[in-house]
């Protein structure tokens, strides 16, 4: 009879354990499109989106947007920077002088302003930029029209994490610094880190948390299935151990 308990204990965690990790990778993706049509900047005009208007974010967010530069400014100008303050800077992206190459910024540990320099955006052309935030893979990358460019990786993963904000979000012009002199639409707000291949999608247009929706049912039957294997192979064993046991022979009375 022991063994029957245990057989069913077993079935039961095998089950749980398939819906519990199913349920694990199921948190609601979703984003907010705060620029769809193109909208034109001056480095003095700026968009202010709250805290409370944009996704709920834990420890990933992905910024993708589309950008046509006009010029290029003398000094650092803001694409955008979530903080009205030099405190935080988790997420923004600023435009280098002169050449208009990327900054993304974010704050860590100890580091109000960790960030880096890449590739220079041409002038009168549209350009796809991805910028994707994880603090779990404590990484930061950067897509320029669906290639990856680079990216920048917190060192000492032990002791340092990304530090977020509920500050609102400055989209051109900061109080502190000029914007940019150019036009910027399709600028969406990620509440997860994109993969290469969701930015691909969202450069090409499509919606990148539609294919998780899509594959759900795939994910959870599968899961299920696997699940379900194991509880018969468990079965199988079980019966099996206990069939090839040859029990001791009793004596008959003389």
């Amino acid at each position: 009879m022991m063994n029957y308990y245990y057989f069913y204990y077993l079935v039961i965690i095998i089950i749980s354990n398939s819906i519990s990790v199913f349920g694990q990778n199921q948190e609601i993706r979703t984003y907010r499109e705060v620029i769809t049509k193109p909208v034109v900047f001056t480095p003095e005009f700026y968009r202010t989106v709250s805290h409370t208007e944009l996704p709920i974010v834990k420890d990933e967010l992905s910024i993708t947007l589309k950008i046509n530069l006009a010029g290029h400014a003398p000094y650092c100008i803001t694409v955008f920077h979530k903080d009205k303050t030099k405190e935080n800077c988790t997420p923004s992206l600023f435009l280098s002088p002169n050449e208009s190459a990327l900054i993304p910024s974010i704050t860590i540990t100890s580091i109000p302003w960790y960030n880096f320099s890449i590739a220079n955006l041409v002038l009168n052309q549209w350009h796809h930029i991805a910028y994707t935030l994880s603090d779990p893979e404590k990484r930061l990358n950067i897509y320029i029209d669906g290639k990856w460019v680079g990216s920048l990786s917190i060192q000492n993963v032990q002791n340092q994490s990304i530090i977020f904000n509920d500050s609102p979000l400055y989209i051109g012009k900061h109080p502190l610094y000029d914007g940019i002199n150019g036009q910027i639409s399709n600028f969406r707000y990620y509440n997860y880190c994109l993969s290469h291949n969701e930015v691909l999608m969202d450069y090409l247009g499509d919606d990148p948390t539609k294919s998780i929706v899509d594959e759900s049912p795939i994910r959870f039957f599968g899961g299920l299935g696997i699940g379900i294997f194991l509880c018969m192979a468990v079965f199988i064993c079980s019966y099996y151990i206990k069939h090839s046991i040859r029990r001791p022979r009793g004596y008959r009375p003389i």
